[in-house]
């Protein structure tokens, strides 16, 4: 029987009451015997599923590696991953009932749980450290949060690249389609701001929601109104690549751009690669394709040995980037406690991920700025 929503909240606030034994220890050698990352996302949410998996995967998979070389600090690394549901409460409570056990989370994604735990000052002290946060929103960036890290560029970055390529290509009747949430409207809003430095305004703005068929058609609708030669979109894989695919059945033929949260695997699976080709998304991680770059080497390396059976994705990536930080946080620090962590991050500057710099201290915890463009080919692959 699937235990109520009720229920697990219950179960959940009564964790968060259990004394925090791991990190209150007075014998420094007598810790605890593994330790434990932590992760949360609708692992089984229509929609957003396969990210928030992908993230979680991504994570042990660095996990796994990471054992098999010894562990460390003489312990075993472990992801803990919690069915959020995509349920924001959930989130928060997962969070506050595992802070005694857990060193770190590994990035998250979902900007209404993670809005929720902002809200409920659940990031501002000693907690758990998130190192990355999906979507990348400004306002999850600023004010600094001393419990949150991010090592992707924001969506400034990525749309203000996105802008400047279209316009720089004489393509000014731009239009943006967004999730009718604040990340969504946040996205709108740079790209209205990067277009007014232009001179230039956006020629529509559709909002839409992922619950269902008529909510991927309404942006068809609009955007066959007001014709525009380009469109940029923000939210969900899935969002993206099925309002792409019906905008394609419906014969708009304006140029097609995503920030990083589009999936070209899953646009070049619902389109095919004739409908898919030329799609431009803005990329935050190194190129998956490109085993010169030592991280990319060790990522797929670990990834055939640890990964499941099929593509490996740039979200695999960005869970395996977001663990290997965290435990390079805890070599440094010799610490595992979420303070240690903390004080180990602080301490990266222009750290070297393997041909991926990122950039941390007390006082800046927005580690990279880096965006580059893709393209989906005629084969439906990426190219750079």
């Amino acid at each position: 029987m699937k235990t109520s929503l009720h229920a697990r909240l219950l179960l959940l606030a009564l964790a968060a009451l259990a004394p925090a034994a791991a990190w209150c220890q007075k014998d420094k050698d007598a810790g605890p015997k593994e330790i434990v990352l932590g992760h949360a996302g609708g692992y089984t949410t229509p929609g957003v599923k396969e990210i928030a998996t992908e993230l979680r995967d991504g994570g042990k998979i660095f996990a796994d590696a990471a054992n098999a070389a010894g562990g460390v600090l003489g312990r075993k690394v472990r992801v803990e991953g919690f069915d959020d549901e995509r349920k924001p409460e959930l989130m928060a409570k997962a969070y506050q009932a595992t802070r005694s056990r857990e060193s770190a989370w590994i990035t998250v994604n979902g900007s209404e749980g993670i809005t929720y735990m902002i809200k409920q000052g659940l990031l501002d002290g000693a907690s758990p450290p998130i190192v990355g946060t999906i979507p990348a929103n400004e306002q999850f960036r600023a004010p600094l949060r001393r419990s949150v890290f991010h090592f992707r560029a924001g969506d400034r970055d990525q749309l203000a690249k996105i802008v400047d390529q279209l316009t720089a290509q004489g393509i000014t009747r731009i239009a943006t389609i967004s999730r009718s949430t604040g990340s969504g409207k946040e996205a709108s809003a740079i790209v209205a701001e990067e277009l007014a430095k232009r001179g230039l305004k956006p020629v529509g703005e559709v909002h839409y929601d992922i619950v269902s068929e008529a909510e991927y058609m309404k942006p068809v609708r609009i955007i066959k109104e007001v014709n525009p030669a380009a469109i940029i979109f923000h939210g969900t894989p899935q969002g993206i690549a099925e309002i792409t695919k019906r905008l394609k059945q419906a014969g708009v033929t304006a140029m097609l751009c995503a920030a990083s949260y589009a999936d070209y695997q899953q646009v070049s699976k619902l389109l095919g690669p004739e409908l898919a080709r030329g799609f431009i998304i803005s990329q935050v991680m190194p190129n998956l394709n490109n085993r010169s770059i030592p991280l990319i080497k060790a990522f797929r390396e670990d990834y055939e040995k640890y990964g499941p059976k099929t593509e490996p994705t740039q979200f695999h990536l960005e869970g395996y980037m977001s663990a290997k930080l965290i435990i390079e946080a805890i070599k440094r620090s010799k610490d595992p406690s979420p303070q240690g962590v903390i004080k180990g991050l602080e301490q990266m500057h222009d750290f070297d991920l393997g041909g991926y710099l990122v950039d941390f201290s007390p006082s800046k915890h927005t580690g990279s700025t880096w965006v580059d463009l893709s393209m989906i080919s005629n084969s439906g692959k990426l190219i750079y």
